[in-house]
């Protein structure tokens, strides 16, 4: 009973129900690891967080819920109010830039759900110590970028003013309409202006402008 005591107590949070059970099982194969609460949403999250001490958090990076499924501003928010929890990100996404900027929040452990089931045990047994997990493909990524961190920058500079204004107030929390009132043009024109910026950036949606633009010192 006292070692079951002494077990590692883990939250997680993920917004698929199979994923959360893959999670648990290969929590719980360590025998000094128990997982004491589930989340499946960023608010639920948050409370479960509150009610229930727990010695790490294993999440995913993104779970869409109307609006809110900006997984940064999550992670800020959860360092904001457990400063010290442990915390270690599984995610399917594959972006140097989301890397970067969870690791200056200083989150514990990232890895990727396809080696989830071989990587988690690692990660789990090196936050634990007090280190920092990253996995080999993660790793990987983050050198592989670092020798074209110009690219971006020329990137950048092939937006016209315009487009570089609307990409901006888009990465600070405005909507499109909010936009085309400040600045005195058409909901249509915004919204081509977003359109071509993203074309030439290379980015797909708008969590991956956020994180660009937060990564280049703009948002």
């Amino acid at each position: 009973m006292a070692a079951k005591e002494k077990a590692m107590r883990v939250i997680l949070a993920d917004d698929h129900p199979i994923f959360l059970i893959g999670l648990k099982v290969v929590i719980e194969q360590n025998p000094h690891a128990r997982v004491i609460a589930q989340a499946s949403a960023p608010d639920e999250l948050m409370q479960t967080l509150g009610n229930e001490p727990c010695d790490l958090l294993v999440t995913d990076f993104m779970m869409p819920v109307q609006d809110q499924n900006d997984g940064l501003r999550l992670l800020e928010r959860i360092r904001r109010e457990h400063p010290a929890l442990p915390i270690i990100v599984v995610t399917m996404l594959n972006n140097v830039g989301l890397f970067r900027s969870m690791l200056a929040l200083n989150v514990n452990g990232v890895l990727s759900k396809a080696s989830m089931a071989n990587e988690l045990p690692a990660a789990i047994a090196c936050v634990s110590t007090g280190n920092t997990f990253i996995a080999d493909s993660v790793r990987r990524m983050l050198r592989e970028a670092s020798d074209h961190s110009s690219d971006t920058l020329v990137a950048l500079r092939d937006l016209s003013p315009r487009e570089l204004e609307v990409v901006r107030l888009l990465a600070a929390g405005n909507a499109v309409g909010t936009i085309a009132a400040q600045l005195h043009r058409s909901k249509q024109t915004v919204s081509a202006q977003k359109v071509s910026a993203m074309r030439k950036l290379g980015l797909v949606n708008d969590a991956a402008l956020f994180i660009y633009l937060q990564e280049h010192g703009l948002a």
